[in-house]
């Protein structure tokens, strides 16, 4: 009897902890380049939901480069003129899930500055993500920014990165 019961708590207390993903932790680290010559670097914090939805507060940092026209080309003079730096959370929807990988929509609220002036905006994304052995996760996200009160009010492309599990 001694046996069965302690077999019973063991059981119990060992399911409790087996879940499948469930309030997982990542610190990400992003970075791409993004439509009209920007280049763009984004970190942040992920926390897992059920059902593979996630949310994540992060922060941005970009650059816009155009040609100077004294010397004809990009010059390191005119290259950090159009900077940006904004934040957010975006609450991740699980669009498909496969073995090792899963596809969501991103959508929520951002807000920063570009060259001093402030803007809020909004962002939608969609995001692949494929998990590797040692639980370490390779992101691929097409970024779709939409921002008022600047004039960077469009940014769209394409940003690589990792998930590293905290």
């Amino acid at each position: 009897m001694r046996k069965i019961v302690l077999s019973l708590m063991l059981g119990l207390f060992m399911l409790s902890k087996a879940y499948a993903g469930d309030g997982d932790q990542y610190i990400t680290l992003n970075a791409g380049l993004l439509f009209q010559n920007t280049l763009n670097a984004t970190f942040g914090y992920e926390k897992e939901l059920p059902y593979d939805n996630a949310f994540e507060i992060f922060g941005e940092a970009g650059n816009r480069w155009a040609r100077d026209p004294e010397c004809g080309k990009v010059c390191s003079k005119s290259f950090w003129e159009h900077y940006y730096w904004n934040g957010g959370i975006v609450y991740k929807k699980s669009l498909v899930r496969w073995k090792n990988s899963t596809l969501r929509l991103d959508l929520g609220p951002v807000a920063g500055a570009y060259r001093g002036d402030y803007f809020f905006g909004a962002e939608g994304s969609l995001e692949y993500n494929y998990t590797l052995v040692n639980g370490w996760k390779l992101t691929i996200k097409q970024k779709n920014n939409v921002n008022f009160m600047h004039g960077d009010t469009f940014r769209n492309g394409l940003t690589i990165g990792i998930k590293v599990p905290l």
